[in-house]
């Protein structure tokens, strides 16, 4: 009978104690070694500056993000892979084939002439120089290195390496031809922070590469246009457009007139109060209200999906270089999203990016 009474009991004291639910982020205290930090920067989207501005302002902002001594950047930019795969499936993203990925293509195919390599050929190549990428390049080899990020669909990083010479080694030889020099050049002109923030960044800390991580095939049914026009003329947008704490974040990009107040916008951007009203201005506005065929619900679903998506590609960045430091250079409407998801990873420390540009 106590033997009977033993079994009968084991079940009930399981009962009153039950496994708990597994949760990534009981990891974060019993790794081996050092958390890997990732600091993630929301910010505007420097085409949006007016004509004339100047860029100096930002060196308040670079001083900043250089003393965080990153391992690595991550920026919204397509990947290689992401580009070629895009274009392959145009005929299902139009779009996204011939907005994000036509310039890289277009680059990719003047380094063909010299180098002739598609670009996964590249990508492979670029891999395997890297692999074994000199403490002292020659300027022959950075050309080269250039040429192959070029080749592979990844200008940004290109630009790094062109950066990296010396102004009179920016010039044509058997890896660069004479037009994609004047490319490269024509193309480090152009305001965006993947090359105003991130490639300078990376060739003040002596990086090899910016981390392309974007991703966009998340682009919508067809079936959604009409109703997303429809959902998106209902009055809460334009309610939402004109409310004074988003608003400022809408006109964030018109706020970098001098270095004092670009770094006032980006300590603004980034703070935990400016993340919640983008994300319950843009996102909860679609779904705590009636959309037609639920399209609200829907949108938000897909920028979810985009938001894991590149969140997975920074996690891949981040995987070579545990204890590391991986910073993110991101539209701030993606920032308080990266955040939360890079939160529940095993073995990473999220840094406070408003804290760091207070210092």
């Amino acid at each position: 009978m106590a033997l009977l009474a033993s079994l009968v009991a084991a079940p009930m004291a399981a009962a009153q104690d039950p496994v708990a639910s597994f949760d990534p982020r009981t990891y974060q205290q019993v790794h081996i070694g050092e958390a890997t930090q990732i600091l993630v920067l929301g910010t505007p989207h420097l085409s949006g500056t007016p004509d004339g501005w100047d860029p100096a302002v930002l060196e308040p902002l670079l001083d900043r993000l250089a003393g965080f001594k990153p391992d690595a950047i991550a920026i919204e930019a397509l990947t290689g892979v992401g580009i070629h795969a895009m274009w392959a499936y145009r005929e299902a993203y139009p779009d996204v084939a011939t907005t994000y990925g036509a310039r890289a293509m277009a680059l990719a195919g003047i380094s063909r002439s010299t180098l002739a390599m598609d670009m996964p050929q590249a990508e492979a190549e670029m891999r395997r120089t890297l692999a074994t990428w000199p403490a002292a390049p020659t300027p022959e080899q950075r050309r080269r290195l250039a040429a192959l990020f070029v080749a592979a669909g990844d200008p940004n990083s290109a630009l790094v390496q062109w950066w990296r010479l010396a102004p009179a080694d920016r010039i044509a030889d058997a890896s660069i031809s004479p037009l994609l020099a004047r490319e490269l050049d024509a193309f480090a002109a152009r305001r965006n922070e993947n090359h105003l923030i991130a490639a300078r960044l990376a060739v003040r800390l002596g990086l090899d590469r910016v981390n392309p991580t974007d991703d966009q095939s998340d682009e919508s049914d067809p079936a959604m246009a009409k109703p997303m026009e429809a959902f998106m003329a209902e009055p809460w947008l334009t309610d939402l457009l004109v409310e004074p704490r988003f608003k400022a974040l809408v006109e964030a990009s018109g706020k970098l007139t001098t270095p004092n107040e670009t770094l006032a916008t980006y300590r603004m951007l980034n703070s935990g109060a400016a993340g919640r009203i983008d994300a319950d201005g843009q996102w909860l506005n679609m779904l705590n209200r009636p959309s037609p065929d639920q399209v609200g619900r829907r949108r938000v679903a897909l920028w979810e999906v985009r938001n894991l998506r590149m969140v997975a590609n920074i996690r891949e960045v981040a995987a070579r270089h545990p204890g590391g430091r991986v910073l993110v250079i991101v539209g701030s409407a993606h920032k308080p999203w990266f955040d939360a998801y890079l939160g529940m990873m095993a073995d990473v420390q999220v840094v406070d990016a408003a804290e760091l540009l207070a210092r």
